[in-house]
Parts: C-alpha cells; structure tokens; sequence
C-alpha cells in the first residue's frame, strides 16, 4: 500500500558515495567560482541557508524612527520551486492529477499537452521537464513515476526554460513529488476497435520509492499491437503504376508500340496490353491480345496491405537518486528499449523479360511483362531498434547560487529491412532458355519466387552530452537583484548509416561536435512593493545569448530579450523576441537510404491516386536554418474568480532555410523539385524522394490561448500527506490554436505556398486554420469521469483545375474516461483487496467521426478513405491497476 508523508525529513547523506563522487563536487565548485567572485566583487553577503535542500532566504530589513532597534523577516522558497520569481500560468493540484484518469507522469504530460504546447520554434515542440525545480538528466528520470507520488504540477512560459540553460522555444513543466511513498504498481491494459481489429495491450509493473532526497524507481513495460490490413476496413488501395496485377500486363521494352501488327488489329497504336485469360500452356495470338490493348489490368489484394503495422515493444528503466553530500544530490538513470515492427507493402510483384522468340510470346520484339504472384506471401518490411539510455544528474547550491551538471549517453541501432520485389533471375533463365512447362502467364510454381529483392538500412546512432548551470544573483538593484544563468553544453554525436538499394552498397557518416555556451540575465526595472517606480507595478527585463560551435557548420549564434510586465499582481505581459541559427539534425543528414514501394499518394497533378515506391533518408547538403521569432502575451489570474487563469500568446516567426520533406506532387512543388519525382513512360508517378531539402522561406504567425478552472468539491478534511481522496475536485480547460499566416516559399522566384488557403507540403492539405480543445473531469468518493473534445477546421489542396483539387472536411472528436479507485468508494474503503485499486473504461472518439476527402467531382480517391486516414476510429480500452 502506497504511503504518503510530506512531513517526514529527508534522509541522510550516503557517506560510502563521497569518495567516488570527489570530482563531480570539484565540476560544481569550478562551476560556481565565478558566479561566488561576481558576488564578493558586489559585496553581497551570503547567509548559509539553514534550510534543507538550501532553500533560498528573502530577507527583509526595517529600522526603528530611533535607529536603535532593527527587525528582520526571513522568508524561505520552497526548495522545490523553480529560478526565479516567474508565476506559473496554470498549477495541477493533486486531487485534480486524479481526476485526469492517468497512470504515470508520461500519462500525464500528455493528457496536458495542449497547455504545454509552445508556438515559438519548431510545432510540436515537447516542453522542458523539470524535477522539484530542477534539471533531469532525460524524460527517462520522470515517466514513470506513479501519478501518486507527485503533489502538483507547474507549468511556466518559455521564458523560465531560459533560466534552465535551454532556448526559450519551449515551456517549462515542473513536476513536484511528495516527500514520502513507497508502492509496487501493476497494470494491465487493452484496447480494440469497434470497427474491428487494431487490437493493442500493454502489462507494466513497477517499484517506486520516494523518502526525502532519496528516490527509487525501477519499472518494465511491455505492448504488442496487432496488425489491421487495408481489407479489414474495405479499402481497396490503388495499382501500383498501373502496370503491376495478377493477370500481368505486358509493355515494350522502350515505352513504344509492342508490334505494328498488333496495332494494326486494334486500329491504335499500342504501348501496353493486359494478358489474355488461357488455359495453362496455352499459346497466346496477337488477336488474343487486342481486347486488352491499350487496356491493362488493375487488381488489387487489400488484405496484403498494412494499414498499422505490428509491434512488440519492451522497455526497461530503473532511477536511483540521493543526497550524496550536505548540498549536493545525485540521481543516476538506466534504461532498454527493444522494439519490432512489420507491415505489410503489397503482394510480390516482379518484371519478366519475354524474348520476341518465346513460344509464349506473339510479338516481334523483346516485352516487358509486369505480374503481381499472389501466391506467395506479400511483401514486407521489417524493422528492429535497441536503445540503450544512461544519465547521471547532480545538483548543488553554493551561498545562494545553485549550480547543476548532468551527463547522457544514448546509443540507438535500428535495422530495416524492405522487401521490394521479386529476384525472378531464375524464372528470367528458364523463361529464356524456353524451359517446357515454364508458361509465363499461367500461376507460377512458388519454387520460381523464393527469393526476393530487399532494401537493408542499418543506422546507429551514439550521443554523449555534458551540460552545467550555475544560477544566481550578481549584484542587487534598488528594484531587486539581478541574477544569471551561465550554461555550458558540449555534444559529441556519432551517426553511422548503411544502405543496400539495387545491390548498390553506400555508407555515410558524420560526427559532429557541438560546444554551446548560453548565458541568461535577468533585471529588475520596477517593484512596486519596494516602491520603485511603483507606477509600473513590477517590470523586469531579460537579456540573453548563445554562442554554439558545430562541426561542418562552424559559429551559430543566438541573441534575444524582453520584458515581462506586471502592472497588478494579477495581469502579466511577457514580451521577448529571438534569433537565432539553427543546424539541421545528424539524423536529417546521413540517415541511411530506404526504399518502400507500394506507398498510397494522390497525384495532384493527374488528379488521381496512385501507389509510388518512396526513397527515405538523409541530405549531407542541409544548410543551417535562421529563424526570427516575436512573442507577445497575456497572462490573467483574476483574483474574483478562484482558480482561473487565462494565457494569451501571438507569434511571429520568420524561418530561413527551413528544413522539410516533400512527399506530396503538387505542380508548385514539382516544379520547385523536379529531380525528386520520377514519372513513367506514361506520366505516371512512379517514384518520390522524401528526403529532407531546404526550402526557402516559412512565414508564420499564430495566437493561441489557454483558459484554465479548477475548484475543489468540498472540504478537504485534514490527515496524512492530504489524501487524493479527499473532497473531490472538478476542473474545466479551453485551449486553442488560431493560425493567422502560414506560408512556404520552396525557391527564390516562386510564389510562396499559402498553408492556410489551398497550399500543402503534407498529404492531408494544408495546416487547420483554427484548432480548439476542450477538456473537463471531476472527481469524488473514488469515482472519476474526465472528457476531452477537439475540433479543427477544414482544409484544401487546390490544383490546377477545380477536378484535381482536395477538400478535407473539419474534425470533431470526443473521448470518453470513466474510473473507479475502489479502495475510496464509501462501501468498500475497509476491504483490503480494493485498496488502491484502479478500474478504468476509456472510449477514444466517442462518435466515429473522420475527415472526409473529396475531389472537385465529389469522388473520394484511393487512400483517402476515412479508414485510411484514421484506421483505428473509435477504440474502447478497459485496465486495472493495483498498487500494494
């Protein structure tokens, strides 16, 4: 059974760790050497904090009319509470972490990843993860950690990160545990479509224990998902070029007439004919061949396409962290991935070579025959990755100054495996050396399609990271202290890739070195509570740079500032804008060639869907991206409505080379990119190279907003550590998205694509103009129900006629959770089985709803259909959990 304590303190030091840690305390004593100098050269005392964890001391002076008395107030901030005196815009308590229905901080933090979504940067930015207030060593150190053992949640603007040595494109969570607890935790989940299929299931078990600094925390996890087939939705995928099918079709060798005389019979010229349907070892005529001119066979097997693939994945994590000297603590953190993953590419296909002096063959020269062999197994790709993760993490305070130092190591492998085809090398000899029996166009015996032709990728990737902080306070202001934050990071990054495509064998690689040094200051201007410049309220300033050193690219740099105003206590206005140089990821560069065929795209300039082999990997000629950003905001926090915050940002954001990938044929794309689409003989798409290239320019402007209320139900009685069950909680958040600009200019002299009105670099149209989230929950008496709907608008691809453009329907989504903790239900809560355990229901897309896709004629073309745009749909989920 879980135990909670916040009043329990912490434990003691290890003395048997102090001999091996003597140099990390040595790192952290260099670390701080100038920020200790900067505060003797200004005089500043420095009163040891008596505090645990060195809590930070206010100290507020008065002095009598008289001078002869003199009175003193200390007031400590909580040592869990981040840098600075940023407030945060919205606080998570932990009876409403209980109504959110979530298993683990990873759970978490994503049930509130709209309120933690950054509009500066790259979309989809994740925030910075902080730990009683300070840095981690990798997310591996919170996921998971059981929603039980965190008190309450923070969540900051961008500008916090920069205190944290991190740019400021990100928010900032802070995750705040309680003191003391011990469980052992189980779970059991699984999860199907109501459609059908998809099935999904995880079994997870851990051991956490939190007592003071100490904290342990060691978890496996393991899922399998099944795989779902194009026919367990009905969806028939489109032929592959045209060309590919089970009866096969036959084309010139030149993508010209097959025979004179055949066109001769047909009245037409002909490049390319269906086989005739015969009776095996039946010799086929040239009339056999006109009801099929120009006329080849399309056929396609749905159930030898995967729609999700099939995984298995095992992780393994273990965290042991500790007060290893008086002001220092220390966390170490270990973990495995293994993940598998195969899908499904189409039936086994192959091209045969018929000489013109075939007995199976009519013509007068050599053909082409291309032929799907359905019986044998579809083709496949396959992929195997091994992660390993190992981070150590020490904190420490000096005076008043706090430094941090951390240490990763990542090494990821990843193995891919594509089958492309058939080797028909031995079915080509005997076709050739007219082997009796071997009839081309007949089934051909399995013995002829062992072997097929694969793609092998194999990728590993190693990155070593060392990264400080030393934080503090300079010199003081008559309006407050002016503090810093100096943050040295130095990366060594190896990418290693090899490609087998064709038999043609290519290696890559790089090693780049990155040494970043980022310094942050922060400066008071105004403080009406010190009565200066109390007109203004409170303003303070910020000012901060980076300088980075990166191999292949050379000095990359960043500069920004801004102002934070807080005219009331309850209104701020944040303000800041940033450059900064951008290089593209090692990844982006070298990662290894792979080729999928089969892969569903709408051709927006033919206006119809077609199945394209795609070729993925890296781009050794990325240039650096540079990117202007402008933030405004509002942060409310009313005083006469409890509970409530509002938070209104707009971003400005102007991106040079921008770094993307191009997998949809629009006209304007092509013709910016036209050595990455290849067509054939007949102008059909045949293949597309998706990997990444620079474009020109990215214009982006977008405001959004997030609306938060949270009340308690009841009065929360007192006891041990505030039990989660106690009185109940209810809570509301509205958050949303309102792109106002949102444009790519691929090449100097091309028109920008507008994202926002008909342009599209992505293969479900162009971006949502305007997204909306809505969520709610309650929670009392053990029983929970939390609700979650989103919308987002329509959008379209417009081609070069109205019957090739798409239009994609708005998207309105509702999910359903419903639990029972039943160890707090009033009728159960002295039976020891149902003591913290947990009974969930979960319905994801409650109504089904999918976007819709039309063409201008109204028609839905071949991939995407509802189901192949979301093959889950509605998915209904049941687990238990028990912690003991």
């Amino acid at each position: 059974m879980p135990d909670h304590d916040l009043k329990t303190p912490a434990a003691p030091a290890r003395p048997g760790l102090r001999p091996a840690l003597g140099l990390v305390w040595g790192l952290g004593s260099l670390l701080s050497a100038p920020s200790a100098l900067a505060q003797t050269a200004a005089n500043t005392p420095t009163t040891p904090s008596t505090t645990q964890n060195s809590a930070a001391t206010v100290t507020t002076s008065t002095t009598s009319i008289n001078g002869g008395e003199k009175i003193e107030v200390k007031a400590h901030k909580p040592a869990s509470a981040v840098l600075g005196d940023a407030k945060p815009i919205m606080q998570i308590q932990a009876d409403e972490i209980r109504s959110y229905g979530v298993d683990t901080a990873a759970d978490l933090l994503t049930a509130i990843a709209p309120e933690t979504r950054s509009g500066r940067g790259a979309t989809g930015n994740t925030p910075v993860v902080l730990l009683n207030g300070k840095r981690i060593s990798g997310m591996q150190e919170v996921n998971d950690l059981p929603f039980e053992a965190i008190a309450r949640v923070e969540i900051f603007t961008e500008e916090e990160a920069l205190r944290y040595g991190y740019p400021a494109d990100e928010r900032v969570v802070n995750i705040i545990t309680v003191k003391n607890f011990r469980a052992v935790r189980m779970r059991a989940y699984g999860s199907t479509s109501t459609d059908g299929g998809g099935d999904d299931g995880v079994l997870g078990a851990s051991f956490t224990k939190l007592s003071g600094e100490r904290r342990i925390n060691l978890s496996a996890r393991y899922e399998a998902q099944a795989r779902l087939l194009d026919s367990d939705r009905g969806i028939t995928p489109p032929s592959a070029s045209s060309l590919y099918s089970n009866a096969g079709n036959v084309t010139s060798t030149d993508g010209g007439s097959l025979d004179p005389a055949l066109d001769a019979l047909a009245g037409q010229s002909v490049t390319s004919a269906g086989v005739p349907s015969l009776a095996s070892g039946q010799i086929p005529t040239l009339q056999d061949f006109t009801t099929y001119a120009n006329a080849p066979h399309v056929s396609s097997d749905a159930s030898d396409y995967s729609l999700q693939p099939r995984t298995h994945e095992l992780n393994l994590n273990g965290v042991y962290a500790d007060q290893i000297f008086k002001d220092v603590s220390a966390s170490f953190n270990a973990s495995y991935t293994h993940s598998n993953s195969e899908s499904l590419q189409g039936p086994a296909r192959g091209i045969l070579t018929l000489p013109s002096g075939s007995l199976y063959s009519p013509f007068s020269q050599d053909t082409l025959l291309y032929r799907d062999y359905t019986n044998v197994s579809a083709l496949q790709q396959r992929s195997h990755t091994d992660s390993v993760h190992a981070g150590v993490n020490f904190n420490g305070d000096v005076g008043n100054w706090k430094w941090n130092s951390t240490g990763s190591f990542d090494r990821s492998t990843t193995a891919t495996n594509s089958q492309t085809g058939l080797d028909l090398s031995a079915a080509q000899t005997a076709l050739t050396e007219g082997l009796v029996g071997f009839d081309p166009f007949s089934e051909v015996d399995r013995s002829w399609l062992n072997s097929r032709l694969v793609n092998q990728g194999h990728t590993t990737g190693t990155t070593g990271k060392i990264s400080g902080l030393v934080s503090g306070s300079l010199f003081s202001l008559p309006a407050g202290d002016v503090s810093t934050s100096i943050a040295p990071t130095g990366t060594l990054t190896e990418q290693n890739a090899t490609s087998i495509s064709q038999g043609k064998l290519q290696r890559t690689h790089i090693s780049r070195d990155v040494g970043t040094l980022q310094i942050n200051g922060d400066i008071p201007i105004a403080n009406a509570r010190k009565h200066v410049l109390s007109f203004l309220g409170k303003l303070d300033a910020n000012v901060n740079g980076a300088v980075s050193q990166v191999s292949h690219f050379g000095t990359l740099g960043t500069i920004g500032g801004g102002v934070t105003w807080e005219p009331v206590p309850w209104i701020q206005f944040p303000f800041s804008v940033t450059d900064r140089t951008e290089a593209p990821s090692a990844t982006s560069l070298v990662a290894p060639q792979i080729e999928t065929p089969n892969v569903t795209t709408y051709d927006y300039v033919t206006g119809r869907s077609v199945q394209v082999t795609t070729i993925s990997g890296g781009n050794r000629n990325l240039r650096a991206a540079d990117r202007h950003e402008i933030s405004i905001g509002t942060i409310l926090s009313p005083t006469f409505l409890e509970g409530a915050r509002l938070h209104v940002n707009y971003v400005r954001d102007r991106n040079h080379n921008p770094v993307m990938s191009l997998p949809t044929a629009t006209a304007a794309i092509e013709e910016a990119f036209p050595d990455r689409y290849q067509r054939n003989s007949d102008g059909i798409l045949d293949v597309v190279d998706i990997r990444p290239v620079n474009a020109l320019m990215e214009k982006r402007n977008e405001w959004n907003a997030t609306f938060s209320f949270s009340r308690p139900l009841g009065k929360k009685p007192e006891g041990k550590g505030g039990k989660h069950g106690a009185g109940g909680r209810y809570y509301i958040v509205l958050t949303q998205v309102w792109r106002l600009k949102d444009t790519v200019q691929l090449r100097s002299g091309l028109a920008p694509i507008d994202l926002l009105n008909g342009g599209t670099i992505g293969g479900t149209g162009g971006q949502p103009r305007h997204e909306v989230e809505l969520q709610g929950g309650v929670f009392k008496n053990g029983l929970g129900f939390r609700l979650v709907t989103k919308w987002q608008s329509a959008t379209s691809t417009l081609a070069s006629t109205h019957a090739n453009s798409l239009f994609f329907s708005d998207l309105a989504t509702v999910d359903m959770t419903a639990f029972a903790d039943l160890g707090e239900i009033p009728r159960w809560q002295n039976r020891n089985w149902a003591k913290n355990f947990r009974v969930m229901v979960s319905v994801s897309n409650l109504f089904n709803s999918r976007i819709r896709a039309r063409n201008g004629s109204g028609i839905t073309p071949a991939g995407y259909e509802p189901a192949f745009l979301d093959p889950l749909g509605r998915t209904i989920s049941f687990s238990i959990r028990k912690s003991v």
